[in-house]
């Protein structure tokens, strides 16, 4: 890790920044788009967790993701089985998110 890359990563910090979130919206925004199929739903005390799959030049990703306020009003949506919009990283197809 360079110095500068260092440094920038620690004043993110410090502002209380969220690269995660960052990444997050630009995958939202950015990443490629894909369909994908939720194989199962869990409800948690504060949350719904989904987990799903999808295909990328024919290898098979499976993930997971919390549902956000927005989507939780359309959760008939999420349910197993129902075919959902995936957006992935294409330089990291692992790494994914649901809309």
């Amino acid at each position: 890790m360079t110095g500068s890359s260092w440094f920038t990563r620690i004043i993110k910090r410090v502002r209380g920044d969220d690269p995660f979130t960052e990444y997050y919206d630009w995958l939202t925004q950015h990443g490629r788009i894909t369909e994908g199929l939720v194989m199962d739903a869990q409800d948690g005390d504060a949350a719904v967790t989904i987990f799903y799959r999808y295909d990328i030049m024919n290898v098979q990703y499976e993930s997971s993701q919390v549902l956000t306020q927005q989507q939780l009003g359309r959760r008939t949506e999420y349910v197993p089985g129902a075919t959902v919009t995936v957006r992935y990283d294409p330089r990291h197809p692992g790494r994914s998110v649901v809309q």
